[in-house]
C-alpha cells in the first residue's frame, strides 16, 4: 500500500509546528478518526515519520512525539552543516532553469510577509523547507536528500520549540537569496560556503534563545 503523504505531511506539519508538542503522545484511534484512516495506513505513516526522527515508536508504550535534547541537537548541526553545504555544491553544478525559477519565487513569497504572527512563522517556515526540499533534488544524490530531509525537520522543531520570530526567521532569506545567486552563476564554492554560513546563523540564533 502506498504511504498516505497528505496524511504524512499533515502529521509532519504538526509536529514541526510543535501543534503537536514534544513528547506528546499520539493515539492511533483518535488519529484514526480524526484523518478517517486505517490502523495499517496510519501505522505506515508513524513508521515515515520514526525514519524522519520525529517520533519514536516504543513497544508496549505506544507512539510520541521525540524530545530533542542537547546532543541531538549538536549532532544534528554537525551533520547538517556539512552534508547541506554538499547539497548546495552539487545542485549549483547540476540545478535547472525551472529549480532556480522555482526558487526566485520562494524567495518573492517570502518577501511579501511583513507581519510577525504565528502564521506568518509558519508560512516561513514552510517556504524555507521547500527552498531547501529543491536544492536536495538538484543535487542529484538520492542517498543525500534522504539523509538531509531528517535533519532539515529536526532543526525546524527546535526553531517552533525554541520559540523564535517570524521576525527572526525572515533574516535568514538573505542568505538564501545569496545562495541563489551563487547557483545561477553555477559558484559551486561559493554555494557550500553560503549554505555553511546560513546553518552557523541557525546556529547561533538557537544558542543565543536557549542560553
Amino acid at each position: 500500500m502506498a504511504l498516505n503523504k497528505d496524511i504524512y505531511e499533515n502529521l509532519r506539519y504538526r509536529i514541526i509546528t510543535n501543534e503537536l508538542s514534544a513528547g506528546q503522545q499520539l493515539y492511533e484511534k483518535e488519529l484514526m478518526q480524526t484523518y478517517q484512516i486505517g490502523r495499517t495506513p496510519l501505522r505506515e505513516v508513524f513508521q515515515e515519520l520514526q525514519r524522519n526522527g520525529l517520533i519514536e515508536i516504543i513497544p508496549k508504550l505506544g507512539t510520541r512525539v521525540v524530545t530533542l535534547d542537547l546532543r541531538t541537537l549538536r549532532e544534528t548541526i554537525q551533520l547538517r552543516r556539512e552534508l547541506e553545504g554538499l547539497a548546495a555544491e552539487l545542485a549549483a553544478l547540476h540545478i535547472e532553469p525551472e529549480q532556480l525559477e522555482k526558487m526566485k519565487r520562494l524567495l518573492e513569497s517570502a518577501a511579501e510577509i511583513k507581519d510577525n504572527s504565528m502564521d506568518a512563522l509558519k508560512r516561513l517556515s514552510n517556504l524555507d523547507m521547500e527552498f531547501h526540499r529543491i536544492i536536495y533534488a538538484a543535487s542529484d544524490n538520492r542517498q543525500l536528500k534522504e539523509m538531509i530531509e531528517s535533519l532539515l525537520y529536526k532543526m525546524s522543531m527546535y526553531w517552533f520549540q525554541v520559540g523564535f520570530s517570524a521576525a527572526e526567521f525572515r533574516r535568514q532569506f538573505d542568505e538564501l537569496e545569496d545562495l541563489l545567486i551563487a547557483m545561477e552563476k553555477r559558484n559551486y564554492k561559493g554555494a557550500r560556503e553560503i549554505m555553511k554560513q546560513h546553518i552557523d546563523h541557525f546556529t547561533r540564533l538557537i544558542r543565543d534563545n536557549m542560553f
